[in-house]
């Protein structure tokens, strides 16, 4: 009686909320058979740099959806909106919210947190942020940037202002700052390719590309992709910018990540029950991760005999090779705002399951790569990097601070052979000999004159030596 008078107290509307909110979960689970691919940044990676993360100007998705901060930018969404609605006039209004309307559980179930809005203002928030990105990227497009170069005119009002494009392009890459891709990709198909049929001259994907390269350099071999398979522009942007599956080991596969985990979990729950010395074997870190993680830096690599040469093609600037004591690196140049760009690109692979963590392991080598201004110098000189950024010191600040708060197996990259090597390398006697002569003397100018006054000074005793010597071997000969 008890049990039942106590169910009894309980709220209905409680009840019911709580039953909805399941119902929801396993609707998504089940029916739409993919985990989510926008997330919230976990607060581990967020609390290091909470600007790289926060939209400036203009809000897309649910996440940030009504913060007043971006309240300015809405009028533009209207009027790209408008924009939208003039390029194929068959297509109505109406057409395009029942179209919205038709995808909105499916677009609900992108986001790693329960969607608050309410029916009609999620659909309205769907067609109002898609209409934006399809605009943005087709004005952009049309514009060439030949007015951020050459003082052109531009009638669009967002790129009249100089100061407006960079905040934009900086929000629409932002993890929680993202539409699943089939919404602006549908109404990019109602809008344009309705229209002209094949005769589009860009899909909405090279659209985006076109915008990737003024960002960062082109990868030239990007692996074909239906727009079915893109998550979200980040995605999209992700993709763009790793090495060619031909560059990659091919042990890293998403199959045995997911064995990997699925196995890392078992042993989890079986720690309670095994002995302790059972325990302790199970959770020993792999020694090949202790040992790459001490990769050295550019300077003491050359330290050791290491060349650095600069690759001119290549299909990403992440293809880092090593062979025989030279390394091959694609050139990379930094952009002031590449830390948030890199940041959300790691922050992506952080979270999304069994996600391949590519640039996340070219972040962390070169973190471990370029320690000091020093190691910027050297590698500014053999023309494979360049950056924007104030000082050296900055570019060395930029990729220590990336890697904080970063859960990564270095065994398990595509540059796992290259850290393999280098360790290798670095740690043969000769080189180290030679890295130590080279610290200890040719690093310090007086430590080298020491050490040439001491050789000098020991020639001199050899000869001084053999001098003094000599008659005697003169006179032994004669007798």
């Amino acid at each position: 009686m008890n049990g039942r008078a106590n169910l009894a107290a309980l709220d209905a509307s409680w009840m019911s909320s709580i039953r909805r909110k399941l119902e929801f979960q396993y609707h998504c689970a089940i029916c739409h058979g993919h985990p989510p691919t926008i997330y919230r940044v976990p607060q581990s990676i967020r609390h290091i740099d909470v600007d790289a993360y926060e939209p400036m100007v203009v809000s897309i998705g649910p996440y940030h959806h009504g913060n007043p901060k971006l309240e300015a930018m809405e009028k533009h969404k209207w009027r790209y909106l408008n924009d939208l609605l003039c390029l194929n006039p068959e297509v109505s209004l109406e057409m395009y919210l029942m179209e919205m309307k038709s995808v909105e559980d499916i677009a609900r179930s992108f986001y790693s947190e329960t969607v608050e809005l309410c029916s009609d203002e999620f659909v309205e928030m769907m067609l109002l942020d898609g209409s934006f990105i399809v605009q943005f990227l087709m004005k952009l497009k049309e514009s060439t940037l030949d007015f951020i170069f050459q003082s052109k005119d531009i009638e669009e009002p967002l790129f009249n202002t100089m100061w407006i494009l960079p905040p934009i392009v900086h929000d629409i890459l932002l993890l929680e700052n993202q539409l699943p891709f089939f919404i602006p990709q549908r109404l990019f198909e109602l809008a344009v390719v309705s229209d002209r049929g094949s005769n589009s001259s860009h899909s909405l994907m090279e659209l985006a590309f076109y915008l990737f390269n003024c960002l960062l350099p082109l990868n030239f071999e990007i692996t074909p992709m239906p727009a079915s398979a893109v998550h979200h522009l980040l995605h999209l942007f992700h993709t763009h910018l790793l090495p060619s599956p031909q560059f990659i080991n091919i042990s890293t596969n998403t199959s045995h990540h997911s064995s990997d985990h699925l196995q890392t979990l078992q042993k989890l729950h079986l720690l309670s029950v095994e002995p302790s010395s059972v325990r302790q074997a199970q959770i020993r870190p792999d020694p090949s991760e202790r040992k790459a993680k001490s990769i050295p830096s550019a300077s003491e690599l050359q330290d050791v005999g290491v060349k650095f040469k600069k690759v001119v093609k290549a299909s990403s600037f992440m293809e880092i090779e090593f062979d025989k004591g030279i390394m091959k690196i694609p050139q990379l140049y930094i952009y002031p705002n590449a830390n948030s760009f890199f940041r959300n690109l790691i922050a992506f692979e952080q979270c999304y399951p069994n996600m391949k963590t590519h640039f996340t392991a070219y972040v962390m080598f070169m973190k471990k790569f370029i320690n000091t201004p020093k190691d910027v110098m050297l590698l500014k000189q053999q023309g494979i990097l360049q950056h924007g950024l104030g000082t050296d010191k900055e570019l060395v600040l930029l990729f220590n601070q990336l890697g904080k708060g970063v859960n990564f197996y270095y065994s398990k990259t595509y540059l796992s052979t290259v850290y393999r090597d280098v360790k290798s390398y670095y740690e043969t006697d000769w080189h180290k000999w030679r890295a130590s002569l080279m610290h200890d003397y040719f690093g310090n100018p007086w430590a080298f004159l020491s050490l040439v006054g001491a050789v000098v000074l020991l020639l001199l005793t050899i000869a001084q030596t053999f001098i003094a010597i000599l008659p005697y071997f003169s006179n032994t000969s004669q007798s």
